[in-house]
């Protein structure tokens, strides 16, 4: 009989397996326009203190667990990110890696994906994921997601390196409140005013290129894109309740 193992640290799964099936380094991501919170690989301009971070522009407190039923194979992980003071976001992500070797393929919003290494985030407004190998299934749902009426629900899939990665991230609703649109190299970044950057934001045609251009495409793309945010008022929360099953 398959049965699942998990590692898990300080409410973070660090490896796991069922069957053909591994797995691990999941974890939390969340961003504004300066500073990157991960729990799974290195911060960019975030201090943490407990189960504190201050960012750039906002100051969060995150309540983060991962609950393994092996009776049931499945795990849970939920998220709440709560506004300490006024902030504003870009995303609010739950992080889940698998190990591509046992994974024929990816499906989510009705396509199906091989693994190609195109590090492209295929991001679609769902709410469902399922990683398919011989004689098992991976199943990932987003169960519950609240975005305190400034946040939309959505999953992507990507496929990187010797890996399948999947996302299921609170992204910024209409009307936003800031329109990030800027060029990136390794040299230095250049930002858009913010008038520019709205303007071609409500023309149709520019807002369909220029959404997360560089994530859409992959890591050939040019690093310019344009990336909404949103504000979270002090005592606001992004949450979510993610589902990983073994079958």
């Amino acid at each position: 009989m398959t049965r699942l193992v998990a590692d898990i640290v300080d409410h973070r799964l660090l490896r796991g397996q069922y069957g053909p099936f591994g797995f691990g380094n999941w974890g939390f991501e969340a961003s504004d326009r300066q500073s990157f919170l991960t729990l799974s690989e290195t911060s960019r301009h975030v201090t943490r203190t407990g189960d504190v971070f201050e960012f750039a522009e906002g100051s969060w407190r995150l309540e983060y667990q991962t609950i393994p039923d092996p009776d049931h194979n499945l795990i849970r992980i939920t998220a709440r990110l709560t506004a300490l003071r006024d902030g504003i976001l870009q995303d609010g992500v739950i992080r889940l890696v698998f190990d591509k070797d046992a994974i024929d393929c990816g499906t989510l919003a009705g396509q199906t994906y091989r693994h190609r290494n195109t590090g492209r985030y295929r991001l679609f407004a769902t709410r469902h994921v399922t990683l398919s190998g011989t004689g098992h299934q991976i199943d990932i749902t987003l169960d519950h997601a609240d975005g305190a009426g400034r946040f939309d629900p959505y999953m992507y899939l990507r496929d990187e390196g010797d890996l399948w990665i999947v996302h299921a991230r609170m992204l910024p609703s209409a009307p936003e409140d800031v329109i990030w649109l800027r060029w990136a190299n390794r040299l230095f970044t250049v930002t858009a005013p913010e008038a520019v950057a709205r303007f071609l934001w409500q023309n149709r045609v520019g807002k369909a290129l220029l959404w997360r251009l560089r994530e859409r495409w992959g890591r050939h793309a040019p690093e310019i894109q344009a990336v909404p945010l949103n504000i979270l008022r002090r005592g606001q929360s992004l949450q979510m309740e993610v589902t990983c099953r073994f079958r």
